[in-house]
């Protein structure tokens, strides 16, 4: 009996009687409830509070974790189903996998110290000769299998019932024994298609099915003559007459079915009325010869099952198929609604037939690609001991799966040979099939292919299109020089679909697994596709531009943008090729994350639309880290970040010092992962050339680029998502860049010197859609645009002015096409060190400036004439006015008295121009700005304010003077004397007319400056 609050097993609660039983004792409320199932989808809604387990029962492992704490077991798992399940073709297969099943489960019951044990057997069991023509009227008592001896029961499926049962019985002193033999137990929930189904709910599929297709002319099919006997019970009678048992102390085996039969094509006019078609007389019938029938009469005899448990079924066939094809009728209209018409029609046609399932040919299959030449080595026999090594670690690898019982799994090796390829195909016959064969690989097609030499990718097509043709359900590519490292892979790659199938709620075989490449870490090569993919695209695996490379990543990142790529833990080798040099001369397919990915991309949306349409599609994002220090603090706070679940992220980290003494521990840290790819640039190229390596490695639709040394909030990537899918349209995000508090001279007279304002710009300007550039140290770019603007290597390699040129280009491209400029996300915030440990060093925005002096050339529509020259542009005039003038003087006159004098004359107004711009500074940040210089984060005051603001004011000039030598370097002699509006004009005339108010001033003063001291 069952105990108050007791765990209960159910095994097969996710099939259609065992999720009854789970469903009926989940609302008695009385005990905690298990159910073990080797499939994750069931036909009902699974009860709330129920724990559920997924395995496989053939496995000892998966039933001692079920059976943990249970009381008592419910079996009903099972390999099993109608007619088209249970013949003579399946019958071991049938036996191996439900003996396993029980024998694990009561090995398991009675090392968890279970009370109870219910076992679902079948009426199967009865022998054929009380079953057969002459037996109409036939009334299987449940002593009647011991009437014929040896027992004969209907095949291996029945004597493996019986057998269990007398293995069960043996138990009886450890363990209390409840058994049933089902008669046709029928209903809602039960398996309505795929050949698995029994008569009723075949017959009600096909009824129903000739109705909605309107063509009554095709009639009804019935396998048999449709003379054959059969009583039904419905599944709430079944339930009720299990519970009854499990609650009594009844020991003896009983009949749970209905005594009334019926022939089959009886139970076919029922389920004619059932579906609302007209009279059955006017139905014509199909019967189908060729097909199992099983026995030619069944009844169950119900006299031990009402005397013992006084239970009786209530419910008539005519009442309960018609309830069953209610559900089976909306389950139907589930499929149909997302299907076209020429689509409908068809399923229509499918569904008016039953099959035959094979259970064996039914396995989970996997097509093996695999495109072999004997060109390329030392020796054509290379090719062959490659093979070799490849067959064989085929064979240990997939051992295991082949021989699992409860899930089935086959291979199937497609080679691809060249027509020329007189070595493999010799007059001795395929030496290729012939080394498979020897290794043990039996089920080999040659594919003899005419391409150009290196189109692997050719290769790979035909070969996919071959095994899809075939029903292969997943395909992979390997090479005759790889070598498959890890058992259990091909169930490794169904429990990652399964996984995809429940966490996204895609549909099954949705995505792209790649293995784990030995050669080649953290890169998804060898990608398996389920045959969804080859679905979706007709039989294409992936597009003609690619030749040979590439094909790998363009599947993986495809099914990225659904959160549908992932890398599994088996490991391959691959000798030849991955990252290192190929048998062939390796041919890129330029710009295939552009226009192919994108065209893909909308293809399996439109798939979906149709098929599962509240799939969404997925925010692509990468963080592109141009890095030259390899400081691993920041490296793991960088690959620490995490996304939303409606973003999928990927980290490209560059590291642009090939010597770094990190690099070793970065790449074991982190390479292994699919997320993150790290690249090492041959030599130091700079800045610029390794953010656009990190766009080209990237696949993305946006990329955020981020500075190795900047700290981001947790919740930068979240952020970033957001300010995207506000604003779509965009050429990019300008984030906020934040510095510590300035509480030194040195760091507040950055910030007073003006260089850190763009930093925080999006902070600003916070509403702005069309911002004037942003810094990259935080700088968010769409990448799905072919537009081809990367950074401008003239630029220098530490930075100056790329970043700018990069976002007006970026920007325009955008308006052009329609789209947006680049918008503010304020609330996309990294923290930004001080540069060199906020030690003075003014040399980095001498470079800076040296650098960006290069947009007023380059952009003069941006770029506006100074009505006086700047500081250091005065300071340059003195310094070459001085010198000129000493040398005229030394030239005409000889006399150094007059040069010295001169150059007198030359220092005071330098260091004229140097008091000028610092009181102008002090009055500007101490009086007319004070606003501003409180709302900068500095801590000073006093004294060390003042002495900020001086040092400030060299800062700036020494900026000044690095932009006016990087335009005499350049020859731009024209842009001297004009200045670029760093607001591009977004800000109106406004700051123009405040830089030359400033420069007015300055000389004003200079000269007023200079009057007095000659004065005095």
């Amino acid at each position: 009996m069952l105990v108050p609050d007791g765990r209960i097993l159910v095994t097969g609660g996710n099939g259609f009687i065992g999720g009854h039983m789970a469903r009926h004792l989940a609302r008695v409320g009385q005990y905690k409830i298990r159910v073990v199932d080797i499939s994750k989808t069931a036909y009902l809604e699974p009860p709330t509070g129920v724990e559920v387990v997924i395995g496989n029962l053939c496995d000892p492992a998966i039933c001692a974790r079920a059976m943990h704490g249970v009381n008592a077991v419910l079996h009903f798992a099972a390999t099993m189903g109608g007619m088209g399940v249970i013949h003579s073709a399946n019958d071991f297969t049938i036996y191996q996998e439900n003996h396993r099943m029980t024998l694990n489960l009561l090995a398991a019951a009675e090392s968890a110290g279970a009370q109870l044990f219910f076992y679902a057997s079948s009426a199967c069991v009865y022998p054929d000769s009380l079953q057969g023509p002459g037996n109409e009227d036939v009334s299987l008592k449940e002593d009647d299998v011991w009437q014929q001896l040896p027992p004969c029961p209907q095949g291996l499926y029945g004597l493996e019932k019986l057998n269990t049962e007398s293995v069960l019985f043996q138990y009886r002193s450890r363990l209390q024994i409840r058994i049933a033999r089902f008669h046709n137990i029928y209903g809602p929930g039960g398996c309505w298609v795929g050949g698995r189904e029994k008569a009723p709910a075949a017959f009600l599929r096909k009824a129903i099915a000739l109705k909605r297709s309107g063509s009554l002319t095709d009639g009804i099919e019935v396998w048999g003559s449709g003379t054959q006997r059969r009583s039904f019970c419905f599944i709430d009678d079944a339930i009720e007459a299990i519970v009854t048992l499990i609650q009594s102390d009844c020991q003896e085996i009983v009949n749970i079915g209905d005594d009334r039969s019926v022939t089959i094509r009886q139970l076919a006019d029922i389920a004619v009325r059932c579906a609302g078609l007209r009279d059955p007389a006017n139905i014509q019938y199909r019967y189908v010869h060729d097909k199992p029938i099983g026995v030619a009469s069944r009844n169950s005899n119900n006299d031990r099952v009402r005397r013992l448990l006084g239970w009786s079924p209530k419910t008539s066939l005519e009442e309960g198929m018609c309830r069953t094809g209610e559900w089976i009728s909306k389950e139907m209209d589930k499929v149909l609604v997302r299907l076209k018409e020429p689509e409908r029609v068809d399923m229509l046609r499918q569904y008016a037939t039953s099959k035959k399932v094979d259970l064996q040919a039914d396995a989970i299959t996997f097509a093996i690609l695999l495109p072999i030449t004997s060109r390329g080595t030392a020796s054509p026999e290379n090719c062959l001991v490659n093979l070799a090594r490849f067959a064989q670690s085929l064979a240990v690898s997939t051992a295991d799966d082949v021989a699992r019982l409860g899930t089935r799994y086959r291979v199937r090796i497609y080679l691809a040979i060249d027509n020329d390829d007189m070595f493999l195909l010799s007059d001795n016959g395929n030496r290729a099939e012939q080394v498979l064969r020897q290794e043990g690989s039996w089920e080999i097609s040659t594919i003899v292919c005419n391409y150009p030499r290196g189109h692997v990718c050719a290769l790979w097509r035909v070969c996919a299109r071959e095994a899809w043709k075939d029903r292969a359900d997943y395909v992979t590519l390997m090479g005759d020089d790889v070598v498959l490292l890890d058992p259990s892979w091909m169930s490794t790659v169904v429990r990652a679909f399964e996984q995809m199938s429940v966490e996204h709620g895609v549909p099954p075989g949705f995505g792209c697994i790649a293995f784990t490449d030995t050669s080649f870490p953290g890169m998804p090569t060898f990608p398996v596709v389920h045959r969804t993919h080859m679905d979706i695209f007709g039989g294409e695996v992936i597009p003609d531009i690619f030749v040979n490379q590439d094909g790998d990543p363009f599947l993986f990142q495809l099914y990225r943008r659904w959160g549908c790529s992932r890398m599994i833990s088996p490991r391959v080798s691959n000798a030849v090729g991955g990252g290192e040099d190929a048998r062939y001369q390796k041919v890129s397919a330029v710009g295939w994350t552009f226009g192919p990915l994108s065209d893909a991309t909308a293809a399996v949306e439109a798939w979906l639309r149709e098929h599962r349409p509240d799939v969404e599609r997925k925010l692509t994002l990468d963080v592109v880290i141009p890095c030259y220090r390899v400081h691993l603090g920041y490296m793991d706070r960088f690959l620490a970040l995490r996304s939303s679940p409606t973003c999928t992220v990927m980290f490209i980290v560059i590291v642009d010092d090939p010597c770094s003494p990190n690099i070793a521990t970065l790449m074991g840290k982190y390479a292994h992962r699919p997320d993150v790819r790290i690249r090492v640039n041959a030599q130091n190229l700079g800045a610029s050339a390794s953010r656009n390596r990190g766009l080209q490695e990237s696949s993305a639709e946006w990329v955020i680029f981020l500075d190795d040394d900047v700290t981001p909030e947790d919740n930068v990537l979240v952020e970033a998502e957001k300010a995207i899918r506000a604003n779509p349209k965009a050429a990019g995000f300008v984030g906020t860049a934040l510095f510590p508090v300035a509480d030194t001279i040195a760091t507040a007279a950055i910030h007073l010197a003006g260089v850190t304002y763009f930093w925080d710009i999006a902070r600003k300007r916070a509403d702005d859609d069309d911002l004037p550039w942003g810094v990259t140290a935080n700088l968010i770019a769409r990448r799905d645009k072919e537009d081809n603007i990367v950074f401008d290597l003239r630029f220098p390699k530490t930075g100056g002015g790329e970043d700018i040129d990069y976002c007006r280009r970026k920007r325009n491209f955008s308006m052009a096409d329609g789209g947006n400029g680049f918008c503010a996300a304020p609330n996309v915030v990294v923290t930004h060190p001080w540069w060199n440990h906020g030690r003075r060093y003014w040399w980095r925005f001498y470079v800076w400036s040296k650098g960006d002096g290069a947009l007023v050339a380059m952009y003069p529509e941006y770029t506006y004439r100074q009505v006086v020259p700047n500081s250091a542009e005065v300071l340059v005039l003195c310094v070459v006015a001085t010198i000129g003038s000493c040398g005229v003087s030394l030239l005409l006159h000889g006399a150094t008295t007059r040069v010295l004098q001169i150059a007198l004359h030359g220092a005071r107004a330098c260091i004229a121009v140097l008091v000028t711009n610092i009181l102008h500074d002090v009055y500007r940040h101490g009086w007319r700005n004070i606003d501003r210089t409180g709302a900068l984060n500095m801590s000073l005051g006093g004294w060390a304010l003042f002495l900020a603001i001086i040092e400030s004011t060299f800062i700036r000039i020494f900026s000044e003077y690095g932009r006016l030598v990087g335009m005499i370097e350049r020859r731009e002699f024209g842009a001297v004397g004009r200045s670029f509006d760093w607001f591009t004009n977004r800000a109106g005339d406004g700051p123009r007319r405040e830089e030359n108010q400033n420069r007015l001033q300055r000389v004003g003063l200079w000269i007023l400056i200079l009057a007095v001291w000659y004065h005095a």
